[in-house]
């Protein structure tokens, strides 16, 4: 457990700039203070609770509501559920499916065509390619600004495919792969084309197909399609129908709910409390469970203020470097039963008596015990 703590409460002592920082409460024989919190000490975790929110919302769409909607539907059997009805069954029995919320859909404008070429406008952007077609293949390549060569892709036609689609008519492309055209190793750069608006939709609102493979395995089958209004793309991927890894599903559960309880949890309020009645110094929390740290105090009980420096490491960036820079202060010190120092308050001062006399005077009230002098630089 103390390793667990050491995350989350601080080791070290108090650092103070100014006297209004502190929040101090006191009865005999106890001293309570923490610092004061502030606007930023709620947002970090806020913003985690929000972060971890939206991860297990995403977690009980998916599996959640996706499972309780799959136990409703009499089709829930169906490879590819929900969206079964539009998949790819290969001649091995496994099937390739294709989900809604893996489809690109987007409105384009201005089609013009050119021999051979065509163009149209998505997100303000003109879109220009070149294409011909032999022996039911398409080869398309997408023209680049300036670019001095074509990248030619081979595609085959939804109206070159049989009805009954069984995923081997897809194969062409790693088995029975066409000679590319000609014009693919030209300079587009060269050819000079000269469109007009056509009101037609680009090849004539088929899907036209693309085949992914990997060492001459099939791993994805997808589309481009046009409609009147909007150009989509999407495609078939291998679904894994066992039930899967329960680690990999619940992760993001796991992880949300972490995100949203741990910060605000350990983000609690800390303070400090100095106990002379029972001769012990803890860090908690201010609220239950408090988590306390504690150590004994020596006997007789022994306080000083010193003279010391502190160092503060600063985190760098991509042009700089981590750094390290040192400030003065005085630091309020009780001894331990170990014989060690426990560190309480670091005052950035140079007067701390001057500085913070309301707040040394309560802890010496309240103690009743006075203050050591100051003594040397503290190492």
């Amino acid at each position: 457990m103390p390793s667990l703590l050491g995350m989350f409460q601080d080791t070290g002592p108090l650092w103070v700039y100014e006297e209004d920082e502190l929040v101090f409460n006191a009865s005999p024989g106890v001293v309570r203070f923490s610092a004061k919190r502030n606007f930023f000490s709620f947002l970090v975790p806020l913003v985690l609770f929000f972060i971890g929110a939206m991860i297990f919302s995403s977690f009980f769409q998916d599996y959640v509501v996706y499972n309780y909607e799959k136990m409703m539907d009499e089709d829930s059997d169906e490879p590819c559920w929900p969206d079964w009805e539009d998949r790819i069954t290969l001649t091995n029995g496994t099937h390739m499916c294709k989900f809604e919320w893996n489809t690109y859909r987007e409105g384009y404008s201005n089609y013009m065509t050119s021999d051979n070429h065509y163009k149209f406008k998505e997100f303000e952007e003109t879109y220009e390619h070149r294409w011909s077609e032999e022996d039911g293949y398409v080869f398309i390549s997408f023209i680049p600004q300036e670019s001095d060569h074509y990248e030619c892709y081979v595609y085959i036609r939804e109206s070159s495919l049989p009805e009954n689609l069984t995923g081997n008519e897809f194969w062409y492309y790693y088995s029975d792969s066409p000679d590319f055209p000609d014009w693919c190793d030209e300079d587009p750069r060269t050819v000079d084309t000269q469109y007009i608006s056509n009101s037609s939709i680009p090849f004539s609102g088929e899907r036209i197909y693309k085949v992914y493979e990997t060492d001459g395995e099939l791993w994805a089958i997808v589309f481009e399609q046009f409609t009147d209004d909007e150009r989509i793309i999407s495609g078939y991927y291998y679904i894994d129908e066992s039930e899967g890894d329960l680690i990999v599903t619940f992760a993001p559960a796991v992880i949300g709910v972490g995100l949203m309880v741990g910060p605000i949890f350990f983000g609690r309020k800390k303070e400090s409390v100095l106990d002379i009645n029972n001769s012990v110094f803890t860090k908690q929390f201010a609220s239950t469970p408090h988590l306390a740290k504690s150590k004994k105090l020596a006997k007789p009980f022994e306080m000083y203020i010193t003279h010391t420096t502190k160092e503060i490491h600063h985190s760098g960036d991509e042009y700089t470097s981590a750094y390290t820079t040192e400030t003065s202060g005085m630091e309020l010190s009780i001894a331990g039963e170990d014989g060690n120092l426990i560190d309480l308050i670091f005052f950035i001062t140079d007067d701390a008596r001057k500085d913070f006399k309301q707040t040394l005077e309560k802890i010496e009230f309240v103690t009743g015990m006075t203050i050591g002098n100051p003594g040397d630089q503290k190492e």
